[in-house]
């Protein structure tokens, strides 16, 4: 068995839902010899006992709180998986559990902060396979950025260019813009001290004297 699993994530503008879509594809034998599909697993082989999909995560936030969450089974949450197309998992809040506590709600909206997501098949097992992302999540400081964004038209119409407000906000902005530029997991303690300036500047401003 020569599986080689991959997938991406996509937040979603509420941040509510993170999306993660598995992206190994089917097996061929000159283009994609990872792939689901004999000689390799079969998707529908999956069934949460004889053969598993899960998901571990793991959330690091700006103050460096670093979080693991049970993992995820995502027959149960998901299955039956038909075809490869199936194999796209909508997590809110509420599927991240320690035990019984859960992150949050439906409704609740995802922390920002360095996320690691690993993808396991077969976890503990002889045929176990797994792949490992890790990335930054920032969907709320970001959203926080773009609304103070949609103020700045109406200062302007005041003819007040100059006020703290706008500049503490195309500061936040390009602390944002920044952040996403140079998003180099790798950095971990860059990232998430950059993460903790973006979550100050949105709520009290900077300390600069426009």
């Amino acid at each position: 068995m020569v599986l080689s699993l991959s997938f991406s994530v996509e937040e979603r503008n509420d941040n509510k839902i993170i999306t993660v879509t598995d992206s190994t594809g089917v097996y061929d034998a000159l283009t994609n010899t990872g792939g689901w599909g004999a000689p390799n697993p079969e998707v529908t082989d999956i069934d949460g006992s004889n053969h598993t999909l899960e998901m571990i995560i793991t959330i690091t936030t700006s103050d460096n709180v670093e979080v693991e969450y049970d993992p995820i089974d995502l027959f149960t949450e998901f299955g039956p998986f038909t075809t490869t197309a199936d194999l796209v998992f909508e997590l809110d809040c509420s599927m991240l559990l320690i035990g019984t506590e859960a992150l949050g709600t439906t409704d609740t909206e995802f922390p920002d902060g360095i996320y690691e997501v690993v993808y396991i098949y077969d976890r503990g097992l002889g045929s176990e396979v797994s792949t490992t992302v890790n990335l930054l999540i920032e969907g709320q400081s970001r959203n926080s950025v773009y609304n103070l964004l949609r103020e700045v038209p109406t200062i302007y119409n005041c003819s007040d260019c100059r006020s703290r407000v706008i500049l503490d906000t195309l500061l936040s902005k390009a602390f944002l813009d920044a952040i996403r530029a140079s998003a180099y997991v790798a950095q971990e303690e860059n990232l998430l001290k950059d993460l903790a300036v973006l979550e100050r500047l949105v709520i009290d401003g900077s300390n600069y004297n426009w």
